[in-house]
């Protein structure tokens, strides 16, 4: 995806918004350790924030992402750290790892760009990856979120714009949706919470988001 590899070999851009782990991960680290997890998985790991902060903690670190230059990013820096972590190109359609075999697997900002259906598809492709009992952090914008700067709908709550000449899916969830697409989890958290991005010129955003947290049922 040639969209995402100029991004993330982009310093300006990885450091706008995205070198700090997001404060939901940085607080359920420690409870992640308090359930034991071991084995961790940041789908859609693009530059690297969560790696680099959780292969500060005593977790097996994996990151995935469908970015060439992200992968190569995350490598070189984890490299010049001195830390450890698995990375490699991947979709989230097609995770290469054993089914049952993560404790704990968080996407941030990744999966809702796609359309309800495959949505649905890859929520459960992921509860296949987890051990049962395993935790499941993923986060979703809310419909209010829509805007004229959406694009064009084209099925309810999904949304088509094009960023350099390459399409892009937006599909903005209810709280109801968010209890259909994550079945065969309990519900551990659901928050609508305010999160705030920064762009080119330095103005700030200030957009909510849902943060959810499902335990994988048996």
């Amino acid at each position: 995806m040639a969209r995402w590899d100029k991004y993330w070999d982009d310093d300006a851009y990885v450091a706008r918004n995205w070198t700090e782990p997001d404060p939901d991960i940085m607080r359920l680290t420690p409870v992640m350790q308090g359930h034991q997890v071991r084995r961790v998985l940041d789908l859609g790991c693009g530059a690297g924030r969560h790696l680099f902060y959780l292969s500060q903690h005593p977790f097996d670190v994996h990151g995935l992402d469908i970015s060439t230059a992200g992968v190569e990013r995350c490598r070189k820096a984890l490299e010049r750290s001195q830390r450890s972590a698995t990375v490699q190109v991947a979709d989230m359609h097609n995770i290469p790892y054993p089914e049952g075999y993560f404790d704990w697997v968080l996407s941030v900002q990744v999966i809702y760009h796609t359309t309800a259906a495959t949505l649905k598809q890859v929520i459960q492709h992921i509860r296949g990856k987890l051990r049962p009992g395993g935790f499941f952090y993923v986060t979703f914008p809310p419909v209010d979120n829509i805007g004229p700067e959406s694009g064009k709908e084209i099925e309810p709550r999904t949304y088509l714009t094009e960023e350099d000449g390459e399409p892009l899916l937006h599909h903005y969830v209810t709280a109801d949706e968010i209890d259909e697409l994550m079945g065969g989890f309990t519900l551990v958290e659901k928050r609508l919470d305010p999160r705030e991005t920064r762009d080119q010129a330095g103005n700030v955003t200030r957009r909510f988001r849902w943060n959810v947290l499902g335990q994988r049922l048996p």
